[in-house]
Parts: structure tokens; C-alpha cells; sequence
């Protein structure tokens, strides 16, 4: 079996009962129609009974009876086409709107898997507010150690103007002291 057969295609199912909720409208049209038609020739009927019992003075029970037989059995008839019709349209309702139903469940089912799947696989990857203000916190004290290291070189460095003239000065004293030497060297030797 192919898994486009696993499928499940709410719209299809909807189509389905869609279709088979439009033929019971059908079917109860014509019914309807079948219940006016049997029920004016009722009428009829009647109305000519009613006509015969007027031009004639004697009651026609029989023919009462037998009138009133005829609408029973008509509506005996119609009743039981009328149910029976519905009570199979609706067992088929009932077996699809439960196989519908089933299908809904088993995707909700599915869907409610994969969403606590991703849930969990962006939770594991996110940072929660706890960590984040802790590594904000460390990153605040990294910055005053730095800070503090770099202001204690700050106070420990000499300014550059000021080593140039220590060096200038030390140049001047060795240069001093070589011509000393030169000196005594001169005069000694």
C-alpha cells in the first residue's frame, strides 16, 4: 500500500457528507412532493365523498370506512417509506460523521506529537531569562575586572612625553660620563 492511501483528506471526507446530506434533501423533496400529491388526491376524495353524503339523506357508512381504511394505509405507507429512508440515511451519517471523527482525532493526535516535538527542540535551544540575566550579571563584573585592570595599568604607566625626557636625560648622563672618561683616559694614559 502506498501512504497516499494513509491519507487523511478532510476536504474529500467533507465533500463526502456534503453529497450525502444534499441526496437526503432529495429525497425528502420527494417525499414531500409524493406526501402533497397522495394527500390532495386525499383531498379529493374527500371532497367527493363530502359532495355524495350532501346530495344523499342516508349516512354511506361503508363508504366512510373504506375512505377512512384507504388514508390509513396511505399513511401507514408514507410513514414507513419516510422512516425507513431516514433511518438508513442516518446509519450512513452516523458511520462516516464516527470514521470523520476518528480521522480528526488521529490527525489532532499527530499535530499535538509534532507541535511537543518542536516545543521541546526550540526550548532545549533557547535561553531562558534566568541564564540570560546570569550571563548579563557575569559579563557586569567581567567588565569591572577589566576595567579595574585597565585603570591599574593606567596608574602604573608613565606618560610618554615624561619617559622621552628620562630617556633624553640618561642619554645626556651617559654622554656626560663617556666624555669623563675620555678625559681621564686623556690625561692617565
Amino acid at each position: 500500500m502506498s501512504s497516499s492511501n494513509n491519507h487523511f483528506d478532510p476536504m474529500a471526507s467533507w465533500a463526502r457528507l456534503s453529497e450525502r446530506v444534499e441526496n437526503q434533501g432529495k429525497d425528502i423533496v420527494d417525499l414531500r412532493s409524493n406526501m402533497n400529491t397522495g394527500f390532495q388526491t386525499i383531498n379529493s376524495a374527500i371532497g367527493t365523498l363530502s359532495n355524495e353524503l350532501r346530495n344523499n339523506s342516508k349516512t354511506q357508512w361503508p363508504v366512510i370506512w373504506s375512505a377512512a381504511g384507504v388514508c390509513f394505509v396511505v399513511l401507514s405507507a408514507l410513514g414507513a417509506f419516510f422512516y425507513g429512508t431516514l433511518s438508513k440515511g442516518q446509519d450512513r451519517l452516523d458511520v462516516a460523521i464516527i470514521k470523520s471523527a476518528e480521522t480528526s482525532q488521529a490527525s489532532i493526535s499527530r499535530l499535538a506529537e509534532t507541535t511537543q516535538t518542536a516545543i521541546a527542540a526550540l526550548s532545549e535551544k533557547m535561553v531562558t531569562q534566568k541564564e540570560l540575566d546570569w550571563r548579563t550579571q557575569r559579563s557586569a563584573e567581567d567588565r569591572q575586572r577589566t576595567d579595574a585592570s585597565v585603570k591599574e595599568l593606567r596608574d602604573k604607566m608613565v606618560p610618554r612625553d615624561e619617559l622621552d625626557r628620562i630617556f633624553a636625560n640618561e642619554g645626556q648622563w651617559r654622554d656626560d660620563i663617556r666624555q669623563r672618561l675620555d678625559r681621564i683616559e686623556a690625561k692617565g694614559g
